[in-house]
């Protein structure tokens, strides 16, 4: 039997992905689970096994960028089978069969998570290799301080930000003309940057962006989190302010559902699972290398402010060691672009764009003191400011202003988090 091997969806909202590397040769007999394929999409690469044991026949090449189902190769169960296939004598392929399942979860093979056991192959998470061939690097000069001994992401990085310091300044022309424009740096929009731009244009110009700003009275949760602080020995975390946010947000999605919502095509989806996507900054080795991943924490809205807390640290560790998969950034149904610290002391919001397809995108700032009028009294007081996008495709000012006031009750009064 000869079968298709089809590009899977690995996530919601998924429509392509990248080959970045073939882990087998054409013709070469594999076994069911080898590694076989790596993908890149959604800002990762993932490494996809090999369904089933026969004779590989690679249609798709390397940079190939392929929608969601498209072919990629075929397996034949016998080594005559894959001599007929190149001969174009074979039987058509059998139909609907699936390189791996399409749904989150399936047992896939993940780049920078699990150990390699084939002899002779390079011990690399695929992220590390793309990054390595994009920018010219060898592997083989890299010592991996990932699971293992095994290359990853920062492995690369902190070879490329050597290679970058090491290089000796470019001559000075003294011929060139006064004011001539000269080149500081070139950076290819492939890769991780690619993904962002193409998703940062899409929002753009496919959401009807809608923006609101306010500010919350915090005083009250900053006393509380000194509290937990206090007790961070016996808590085993130090508790972070975007714990309580988050915890905030997901009751509130609970108080408005239609916040809670995806966006496709023609049909508005509610979830029941309230899935918060965390947008993490890479700042990377270099001045140029930065990028951004968002990660989601599941069923937040069933969680306290301690498990949140934990989950977030995991979350962001591993995104910025380079070891996220797709699943790890799926079904996000609500995100929180957070710009806490960008700019201690200072009033400064953004208009963040939605992750799409999700309808809502909230903004926490950097907290500052500042004077407000209290009972005819002026008193010092921690404000939050804050930013929120939301899409008037799905939701409408005044469900977003009930929104917004139950984030604002929340936050000031901490206590009702734990109703």
């Amino acid at each position: 039997m000869i079968r298709d091997l089809l590009l899977p969806q690995l996530a919601m909202g998924m429509s392509e992905g990248t080959i970045i590397e073939w882990a087998v040769a054409e013709g070469a007999l594999v076994q069911r689970d080898q590694t076989l394929v790596s993908i890149e999409t959604e800002k990762v690469v993932t490494d996809l096994p090999a369904p089933y044991r026969g004779y590989v026949h690679l249609t798709a090449k390397v940079g190939d960028v392929l929608p969601v189902e498209t072919p990629m190769g075929q397996i034949a169960e016998t080594e005559e089978e894959y001599r007929s296939l190149l001969a174009g004598s074979a039987p058509a392929p059998a139909a609907g069969t699936l390189l791996v399942q399409t749904k989150v979860g399936a047992a896939i093979s993940v780049a920078g998570r699990e150990p390699d056991s084939q002899p002779g192959r390079m011990r690399a998470s695929g992220l590390a290799k793309a990054i390595a061939r994009q920018n010219e690097i060898d592997l083989a000069s890299l010592a991996g301080t990932g699971p293992g001994g095994r290359i990853v992401r920062r492995d690369v990085l902190a070879a490329l930000a050597s290679r970058s310091s090491a290089a000796p300044p470019a001559p000075k022309d003294a011929t060139a003309a006064v004011g001539a424009m000269r080149e500081k740096a070139r950076i290819p929009m492939t890769g991780m940057r690619k993904v962002i731009a193409e998703r940062m244009v899409a929002s753009k110009t496919t959401a009807a962006h809608t923006y609101a700003f306010f500010e919350i009275d915090i005083t009250k949760l900053l006393a509380s989190r000194q509290t937990m602080l206090a007790r961070e020995e016996e808590l085993g975390s130090r508790v972070s302010l975007l714990a309580f946010q988050i915890r905030a947000l997901a009751i509130a999605c609970r108080h408005v559902p239609i916040c809670n919502a995806t966006l496709d095509g023609n049909a508005i989806t509610v979830w029941d699972n309230v899935n918060v996507g965390i947008a993490v900054a890479l700042p990377g080795k270099g001045e140029y290398d930065s990028g951004l991943v968002v990660p989601v924490l599941r069923n937040a809205d069933a969680k306290g402010i301690l498990e949140i807390d934990r989950e977030i640290k995991t979350l962001v560790n591993r995104a910025r060691n380079g070891e996220l998969t797709a699943g790890d950034m799926a079904d996000g149904t609500i995100t929180v672009s957070s710009t806490g610290g960008f700019t201690p002391g200072v009033w400064c919001v953004s208009t963040p764009l939605l992750n799409l397809p999700q309808v809502v995108n909230f903004q926490p700032g950097s907290m500052l003191e500042k004077p407000v009028v209290i009972d005819g009294q002026v008193v010092v007081r921690s404000i939050l400011p804050c930013g929120l996008s939301f899409d008037h495709r799905a939701v409408d000012g005044a469900p977003i202003g009930r929104f917004i006031q139950k984030l604002i009750d929340l936050l000031a009064h901490p206590e009702l988090m734990l109703l």
